[in-house]
């Protein structure tokens, strides 16, 4: 039977953020308790265990709050941003799930089992054609949400690891932290990339439906708009003719009329 690698190791919960593996993710951290984290990190082995929460709002997170599964990472700077606040970036190293939530005070501390990623295998045809889907979603999300940068395309584009390429694209695209967390379980790194790409093609289809509607508003408000500036302008010409007396004598005929003089 395989031995499995467990640890203790000091926590820090992420709240709407995930880290992978073989990554780099920069936070902000200002939670007394995480603060206390990154001091006992950078006293050892800098080494942290990031999992995120599963509510957001939560502000002292508990064991039941967190997800079982995060990742130990790394940290590769600490940069003071104000008095009570820093800002980490972190490099992450391997898949981890939560054992237990040993200590909550003065930080998290838990007792981590190391989660070993099953090997990918060669890239069969079906794997490519799996490849190629993925590269032609990544291509229609990147016309919808063009504020990607010129790097993480290229990052993209070169890659052909089914599994790096599933975390890649689900740490640097927006979306929802619960699938971004869907992505991190999934030990099998083909299953990943064919969730990820379930993922990304419902992205595009929201994405296209929302600019769709955008373009919908966008022309019916400069319809009014102009509809407002044409009859402004018929008053004004009405008045430079002088016929906006009879504006006036319009209402006083609708007022007899409603008296049934």
């Amino acid at each position: 039977m395989e031995e499995r690698t467990t640890m203790n190791i000091p926590v820090i919960a992420l709240r709407g953020l995930t880290v992978f593996p073989d990554l780099t993710l920069s936070f902000d951290v200002e939670r007394e308790i995480s603060i206390y984290a990154l001091d006992n990190a950078m006293e050892n082995d800098r080494r942290l265990f990031l999992v995120t929460q599963k509510e957001i709002s939560v502000a002292d997170p508990t064991e039941e709050d967190l997800y079982r599964v995060g990742t130990i990472c790394h940290i590769l700077q600490i940069i003071k941003t104000s008095e009570n606040s820093v800002r980490v970036i972190v490099e992450g190293e391997e898949r981890a799930r939560l054992h237990r939530m040993w200590q909550g005070k003065p930080f998290l501390q838990a007792n981590v089992e190391v989660l070993e990623e099953e090997f990918p295998g060669k890239i069969t045809p079906r794997v490519e054609a799996m490849l190629r889907r993925t590269y032609a979603l990544f291509g229609a999300y990147k016309e919808l949400a063009p504020q990607l940068s010129d790097d993480f395309i290229a990052a993209v584009l070169d890659c052909r690891d089914t599994g790096r390429l599933a975390d890649l694209i689900a740490q640097n695209i927006t979306l929802r932290h619960q699938d971004r967390q869907r992505v991190l379980e999934e030990l099998n790194p083909v299953k990943r990339l064919r969730l990820l790409n379930d993922i990304l093609a419902h992205e595009v289809e929201v994405i296209s439906l929302e600019v769709e509607l955008e373009q919908k508003v966008r022309s019916r408000v400069a319809q009014v708009q102009k509809d407002m500036i044409l009859r402004e302008q018929m008053k004004v010409l009405k008045h430079e003719l002088g016929d906006d007396g009879d504006e006036e004598i319009e209402e006083y005929t609708e007022k007899i009329e409603k008296l049934k003089l």
